[in-house]
């Protein structure tokens, strides 16, 4: 993408002083979707704007429509970024645990941008197709519950799905509907308690 937007403004892609402007672009493109996630966590998607974007980032109007096109360009920019912080805490190598704590902190500190994630999950069309570790996972539930005689009648598919939707929908449904009064702390320690409960008597992680 940015070797793209170099040899259109007519410069070389050779050289160091290409890639300083690169990782200058990188970098500022980066800033300006932070940006934009912390105002949609703050403010909610309908007040997100490019000028607005650029105003708390500090940068002019012209750069925020070189990094995006449109509104519409930078809220999928913002989509792409939460799906990417969400599937490396699955693909993490920590433990299922500190997982799982950090995913449900992540969506409770982030409603309204893990929504635009999760709108993607409603829509029809192969769940793969958007994350594409879904099979991996579901495969590697039903090969358990395959060889666990305390899962019989379980689904993988089923399994992952599940999961998928406690992740992405029950932190919020308990916070906002359940127990309002708790803490996010608290809420994240009561979540995270259960969800391993409910790994462990599967048997998918270890008591």
């Amino acid at each position: 993408m940015v070797q793209t937007i170099e040899k259109r403004r007519g410069a070389s892609i050779d050289g160091h002083a290409v890639r300083r402007r690169n990782k200058g672009f990188e970098e500022t493109h980066l800033a300006l979707i932070e940006t934009a996630v912390r105002l949609v966590s703050e403010k909610g998607l309908e007040a997100l704007s490019l000028s607005e974007v650029a105003r708390v980032a500090g940068v002019n109007r012209t750069t925020i429509y070189y990094h995006f096109a449109s509104r519409e360009a930078l809220i999928e920019e913002v989509r792409e970024w939460s799906a990417e912080q969400l599937g490396r805490a699955f693909a993490s190598s920590q433990s299922a645990e500190e997982r799982a704590r950090y995913i449900t902190r992540f969506v409770l500190e982030n409603p309204d941008v893990v929504a635009l994630w999760t709108e993607e999950f409603l829509s029809p069309g192969r769940i793969a197709d958007r994350y594409p570790a879904f099979d991996a996972m579901a495969a590697g539930f039903e090969r358990h519950f395959t060889t666990d005689p305390r899962n019989e009648g379980m689904d993988g598919q089923v399994f992952a799905t599940f999961l998928l939707a406690w992740a992405m929908l029950g932190p919020r449904i308990y916070r906002n509907s359940v127990r309002p009064d708790v803490s996010i702390d608290e809420t994240v320690e009561r979540l995270t308690r259960t969800h391993m409960a409910i790994l462990q008597q599967s048997g998918i992680v270890d008591m």
